[in-house]
């Protein structure tokens, strides 16, 4: 965030991700009856599956709303215990949220097509999210910072990915994560290379 350009993209990210998440707990209104700007896929789906998919879809707007403040540095650095508390309830949003939108997805208003985007999506959210976790706790702050950074582009895409568009959700279940995984992984290619240089070591030592 040391340019204009950065910290205003970073503000658009923190503003729609809140924005987002508070309006994905609409949901809410769903134990009394109230299907506000619910559309008719997402409501077969709820109806069908109300256990996990509102498990997901209430949970994942946590992740969504606790992620961009992991990443600011004044917290991490004044406020270490604050950023590891956080961190957690995010890992577990993640995890919970996962597991039930992969337990979901093959009932996707999509259709199978859209439920195999959105299951791939699951798996590959829990484990960023836990290996990034557990890299932490081993104290390796920069596979730590990749893993996260990787974990949140998927979180973001819980914005384009879900609920309002199930004329789109077969695209959507692919690209509204992959372009975010793929731009992350490129930004740590060009400017954070000792973030991947453990990768590369473990890769070397194995083929070995």
């Amino acid at each position: 965030m040391q340019t204009v350009a950065a910290r205003w993209g970073f503000g658009f990210m923190v503003v729609t991700a809140v924005a987002v998440a508070l309006w994905s707990e609409r949901f809410l209104g769903v134990f009394s009856g109230v299907w506000m700007g619910v559309d008719a896929g997402i409501r077969g789906v709820i109806t069908g599956f109300p256990v996990r998919a509102l498990t997901h879809m209430l949970i994942a707007p946590l992740a969504l709303l606790l992620g961009p403040f992991q990443f600011i540095s004044a917290i991490r650095m004044r406020a270490p215990r604050l950023h590891r508390y956080m961190g957690r309830v995010y890992v577990a949003s993640c995890v919970i949220a996962g597991i039930a939108g992969f337990a979901t997805a093959l009932q996707a208003s999509g259709g199978p097509v859209a439920g195999w985007g959105f299951g791939i999506l699951a798996v590959l959210w829990v484990a960023s999210s836990l290996g990034g976790m557990f890299a932490a706790m081993r104290r390796r702050f920069q596979l730590h910072r990749l893993l996260m950074a990787l974990s949140y582009a998927m979180t973001f895409g819980f914005m384009l990915g879900y609920p309002g568009y199930p004329e789109m959700s077969v695209w959507l279940a692919y690209t509204s994560w992959i372009p975010n995984v793929v731009a992350v992984l490129a930004y740590f290619l060009i400017c954070e290379k000792s973030a991947l240089a453990p990768l590369g070591r473990r890769t070397h030592s194995q083929a070995a």
